[in-house]
């Protein structure tokens, strides 16, 4: 293909021939005048795959970076040989025997008119560069553990969707949020390992029951998302919710283990109103958290009635975050009484909110945004603190408050912190308050969260003197179970067992079982919800030591608790 070279030129020829980029020059035509070794080698059968001329036919193939072929006048011989001069435009070259494929960076010079030279072309080869860059966009847009896309790429699709949308607006598209229920309690109690497994498990078989057109992605933890564009009705997402909770309910089995999971699915139908990927996803996680407070529940569907729930969560997140800034929570306390002799022998704290343009919160009103959002962790420290701040204050100023005692709840993501025991022990030392008048509350839902964990740290808080509470008792798993594993000091039973108990003759037999149980185990037992003097003669007959409830008093201001202490006025007895 190329002339003999002159003894002059050899040398200049043998270093064109070690270097590793293909250099070519053409004449006018396009014809082959120059190519070095690299040139030769990566080139077989000519120049005309580059849009140069030639009389074999050429063993390869010029696309572009999108992988489309090129057209004659977008080839690169024939571009500079119009005049265009580029740099580093990147191809893909498919050779055809043996079949391989290689990246080359392309970069065309026109040289001037005299003589025979007319364009210099040189060919890099960025293969490893490009490999590379594959590996990369993968890690940043794909799930490492899964495979599936991950959040940022989900979005970028989401946005697609949308846009290919305007042209077609009686369209319509499904996106399903996919949260899996009781993953962090297997993950904990099982091993991350065991987690991860199920993660895999469960990608695999969302990708079997979608069509190959719909997008999975894992948006992070044990949150997944399905886009599944043209479906023909609203039937056919809540077939495919209902489809996809069936395959994850299935049992798992994992090193050596049957596992169980199930799923809650907020399904947001579109394009509709939507202007943005973010505002459709969000509307499908609230969709999905309308499950969490409906257990029956499986799947929902988003509607305009929730989008007012989802403002006044979000304005109640961020007014709750400057609530905690600007000294708005309170504290009431309801008056916890032995039964026999109507006494007031501590309080249990309760938190509220004032609020400044709604007025006075309940706990229903916000805890829940609390504990989704993280803030109950702040918000936890800040009622035990304030709650053994004013409980020593009132035993300096009344004497007969010396032994009153302080029941505290503490949060699930609370015990999930570094060093609890140890900021406890400083809310104590900082306030003067008696640990052995401190009660502390938790529900059988955080040992659920922390059951291996929990044991040690319990013991801690137990060494210090403190009192610990089973709150909500029965309405939980596996409650007596957990009275002989952890080191609980009192029960306090649910006021569902409480109501109507004098009428049910099931939960009679059932409150008179706990209270048994727990005088056997040692155990206090305080019933919350007593209402009624049938409640309290009941409760008495039981020998259930305390109680609290409307029929001795609602929870207190600290002003009215001050008052009833200063005048001594002792509570009714009931009528």
């Amino acid at each position: 293909m190329s002339t003999p070279p002159s003894p002059d030129a050899e040398i200049y020829l043998a270093v064109l021939n070690h270097l590793a980029e293909a250099i070519v020059v053409v004449d006018e035509a396009g014809r082959w005048l120059f190519g070095n070794a690299a040139a030769e080698a990566l080139l077989p059968g000519g120049l005309a795959g580059l849009g140069g001329s030639g009389d074999t036919p050429c063993d390869y193939q010029l696309l572009d970076s999108h992988h489309h072929p090129l057209g004659t006048e977008q080839l690169p011989i024939s571009r500079c040989l119009r005049g265009q001069h580029f740099q580093d435009e990147a191809f893909l070259l498919m050779c055809q025997s043996p079949p391989h494929s290689e990246w080359v960076a392309i970069a065309a010079q026109p040289l001037a008119s005299s003589g025979q030279a007319a364009a210099l072309i040189t060919l890099r080869n960025i293969s490893a560069a490009k490999q590379q860059e594959t590996n990369l966009l993968r890690q940043a847009f794909h799930d490492t553990l899964t495979g599936l896309p991950n959040r940022d790429l989900f979005m970028d699709r989401l946005g697609h969707a949308l846009a290919r949308a305007h042209d077609h607006p009686q369209s319509l598209m499904a996106l399903l949020f996919i949260d899996l229920d009781r993953f962090k309690v297997i993950n904990d109690n099982l091993g991350h390992s065991v987690g991860d497994e199920l993660l895999v498990e469960v990608a695999t078989r969302l990708r079997s029951q979608l069509r190959d057109d719909a997008t999975v992605a894992r948006l992070g933890g044990d949150e997944f998302a399905v886009l599944i564009e043209d479906i023909a009705t609203t039937s056919t997402a809540i077939d495919l919710a209902e489809t996809i909770q069936a395959a994850i309910a299935q049992p798992l089995f994992l090193q050596q283990q049957e596992v169980y999971v199930d799923a809650s699915i907020g399904i947001a139908l579109g394009p509709g109103r939507y202007q943005s990927a973010g505002d459709w996803l969000r509307d499908a996680d609230a969709a999905m958290y309308q499950i969490k407070d409906n257990p029956d529940q499986t799947w929902h569907v988003f509607d305009s009635s929730l989008k007012v729930q989802q403002d006044l969560r979000l304005q109640t997140e961020i007014d709750l975050r400057q609530a905690l800034v600007a000294n708005e929570l309170r504290l009431h306390y309801q008056p916890i009484v032995t039964l026999n002799t109507e006494e007031i022998c501590g309080f249990e704290a309760l938190v509220r909110w004032q609020h400044p343009t709604r007025g006075l919160l309940m706990p229903g009103d916000f805890i829940h945004i609390a504990e989704a959002t993280g803030l109950i962790i702040p918000l936890g420290w800040w009622v035990l603190a304030e709650a053994c701040r004013q409980m020593q204050l009132w035993t300096l100023e009344f004497p007969a408050m010396a032994d009153f005692t302080v029941s505290v709840n503490m949060s699930s993501k609370q015990f999930s912190q570094q060093n609890l025991v140890g900021k406890i022990e400083q809310i104590l030392a900082d306030t003067g308050f008696a640990a052995n008048r401190l009660k502390v509350e938790i529900t059988e839902g955080v040992l659920i969260d922390h059951s291996d964990s929990i044991i040690a740290t319990l013991e801690q808080i137990k060494a210090l003197g403190i009192k610990l509470l089973v709150d909500d008792f029965g309405t939980g798993y596996s409650s007596l179970s957990y009275l002989h594993r952890f080191p609980f000091d009192c029960l306090k039973i649910d006021r569902s067992f409480i109501e109507n108990a004098d009428q049910d003759f099931e939960k009679l037999e059932i409150l008179q079982s706990v209270v048994r149980l727990a005088w056997n185990l040692g155990l206090d037992v305080v019933a919350e919800g007593v209402e009624t003097p049938r409640h309290h003669a009941q409760l008495k007959a039981l020998r259930c030591e305390l109680g609290q409830g409307y029929l001795f008093s609602r929870p207190l201001a600290p002003e009215a608790v001050e008052a009833m202490m200063a005048t001594k006025v002792a509570i009714p007895p009931p009528c």
